[in-house]
């Protein structure tokens, strides 16, 4: 399978915050050759390979943003709220799936340029006015609809030219498909390793899973890995980075700046192209939650650059998900070497 194929399966599986387990069974399927898995309490899937004494946990979010139905008017139209940090400036008109009793298709409600009066034009969409039109009465809609069903915006899954893909919910399964690709890349070589990986539930909700598998982990450093703003001709340069030119290694006061340093270094000596994401506090990723862990983890951020997040049309390069999964394996293999020396 290529990495194409593998990020397009994982994304395209159903698994909003809290409801993650159609993706975790997606990603159990490709990690179960080369480690033991299973869906902790509150849904991270986690897992373990390697018996060695250094403990190193990898972490991303495998749930994605959505909506939720609230409620059914009269006329058979679903109200809904969102689910994380849904974007309502581009779900109008969307094309969705409701997971009710069976997956419906449905579209959010549109009114038309021409009905609208000027000042509702100029103040924008809020969640709360949105409806989703599922072709069903009011009664017939409760047949196959229930208050708290899950609702995922659909849309094609393309090639650009190049290496890039077009995909919902890359934020986080491309972070996803990236741990997979590190995981397949050392198994076989851990002696002096023990690598925990999280694909942690709930980060688009407040990073519950991460807290908690974190917690069990008890590990000596983690590396987590989430999308970070891909440049599009409406962000400065200080605010995004360039698609293609590799993962964004983290730069904040709760980050381990040794750690930062030492996959800088790792980057430079196995010609892994890099870059930097400088953050003034909290990143607002799950290493905020995994940081503080227990008595404290030294953490890292890889940050994969993501063009249009929270929309059905997330842009990214191939090649920066495969140089991401590089660099973490490269960082695992130095390790095993480093303990290796210790032990002579």
């Amino acid at each position: 399978m290529t990495v194409k194929e593998l990020c397009f399966s994982l994304a395209k599986a159903n698994g909003t915050s809290g409801d993650e387990f159609e993706a975790c069974s997606v990603a159990e399927s490709f990690l179960s050759e080369y480690m033991t898995v299973h869906t902790d309490k509150i849904g991270s899937l986690v897992g373990t390979v390697g018996n060695g004494k250094f403990r190193i946990l990898l972490d991303a979010h495998i749930d994605r943003i959505g909506l939720v139905v609230r409620g059914i008017d009269e006329k058979g139209f679903l109200l809904v709220s969102a689910i994380g940090g849904a974007d309502p400036r581009v779900l109008v008109g969307a094309k969705v799936t409701v997971h009710g009793r069976e997956p419906l298709l449905g579209v959010v409600c549109s009114t038309p340029p021409h009905l609208m009066k000027k000042e509702d034009a100029e103040k924008g969409v809020e969640i709360k006015s949105l409806a989703v039109d599922i072709g069903f009465s009011k009664a017939e809609a409760e047949k196959l609809v229930s208050i708290g069903d899950r609702i995922t915006v659909e849309s094609e899954q393309l090639s650009l030219l190049g290496n890039r893909i077009v995909s919902p919910a890359l934020d986080d399964r491309c972070g996803v498909a990236a741990l997979i690709l590190a995981i397949e890349a050392v198994h076989d070589k851990l002696k002096n390793c023990c690598i925990m990986l999280q694909l942690s539930s709930r980060e688009e909700a407040g990073g519950a899973g991460a807290k908690t598998a974190a917690y069990n982990a008890d590990s000596d450093v983690a590396i987590v890995v989430d999308v970070g703003f891909g440049s599009d001709p409406h962000c400065s340069k200080t605010e995004a980075n360039e698609l293609s030119k590799g993962p964004s290694i983290g730069i904040s006061p709760t980050l381990d700046r040794n750690l930062m340093l030492e996959l800088v270094q790792i980057a430079k000596e196995n010609e892994i192209p890099y870059q930097h994401d400088v953050m003034s506090g909290r990143t607002g990723t799950n290493a905020d939650q995994i940081n503080v862990s227990r008595g404290g983890v030294k953490t890292a951020l890889l940050s994969i650059p993501l063009r249009n997040m929270h929309t059905q049309v997330e842009v990214i390069d191939i090649a920066d998900i495969e140089n991401t999964a590089k660099l973490i394996a490269r960082y695992i293999l130095k390790k095993e070497a480093e303990l290796d020396a210790q032990n002579r």
